[in-house]
């Protein structure tokens, strides 16, 4: 056996979120100041050193900042664990089988957006569960397994994170969708429209097609809310759904 010394143990420091904002805050400021001594290097004439000094401060500054910014990210499976017992409960109050199955989880976040897109993802997946799968019953008379299943998924692609939200059950019913818009006075009764756009009604405040009023859905609040949530992290959503394979949001 080959004794390659000691093997190095990663070391952790919990530190309270609170402590990180103010660090960051001074970061901030830091790097205004620094600004600033960089317009007074450069307007400085003749005098090298300032120039030099300034060159050097700034560059401790960016790395400083970048190092901060590392600090705040955390891995978005801390979030995804955090539904496994939403999915039991779901399960439990509506009779169906379900199955969370997570992809990855160690894409890293900036923790205020992990802990700002929690309750928007709360209501994408009860949505998800009560209205996108089916009873087993319904799903094996589908030609489907029992179980259904719901995916979060993230990844990075350039500067932006993708998160979805998959499940795959009976698909949005673009019927009933089109039906409330003509009720609500939101489209003309007949009307075309593109089909993204009818999709898109369904984040309209107080939009909701279910049948009766329950602890889950019905209550015409929630979709919106998600929608200004993301539209306030500068993101987007993004709906597809296939009649009887399911649907995707895309955050």
């Amino acid at each position: 056996v080959r004794d390659n010394g000691p093997s190095k143990t990663e070391e952790t420091v919990r530190v309270p979120a609170e402590r990180l904002d103010e660090l960051m805050d001074r970061v901030g400021e830091l790097v205004i100041a620094q600004s600033r001594l960089s317009q007074l290097a450069q307007s400085s004439t003749g005098n090298i050193v300032i120039r030099s000094v300034s060159e050097e401060i700034e560059r401790l500054a960016g790395e400083l900042r970048d190092t901060m910014m590392v600090l705040r990210m955390m891995p978005v499976g801390s979030l995804f664990n955090r539904f496994r017992r939403l999915i039991h409960d779901l399960a439990r109050e509506t009779g169906k089988t379900i199955e969370l199955v997570t992809d990855g989880e160690h894409t890293e976040v900036d923790k205020t957006i992990i802990e700002r897109l929690a309750d928007p993802m709360v209501h994408l997946i009860r949505n998800a569960c009560d209205h996108g799968l089916e009873t087993a019953e319904q799903r094996l008379a589908a030609g489907k397994s029992e179980t259904g299943t719901v995916r979060l998924s993230a990844d990075q692609s350039g500067d932006e994170i993708i998160i979805t939200i998959r499940d795959d059950g009976r698909g949005i019913n673009r019927d009933a969708v089109r039906a409330k818009a003509e009720a609500q006075d939101l489209i003309a009764v007949g009307q075309v429209i593109a089909d993204q756009d009818l999709l898109q009604m369904i984040f309209h405040p107080g939009f909701s097609t279910a049948a009766q009023v329950t602890n889950l859905s019905g209550r015409g609040v929630g979709m919106d809310v998600v929608k200004r949530t993301i539209e306030s992290l500068r993101g987007s959503i993004h709906i597809e759904s296939i009649d009887g394979e399911g649907s995707t949001i895309t955050l």
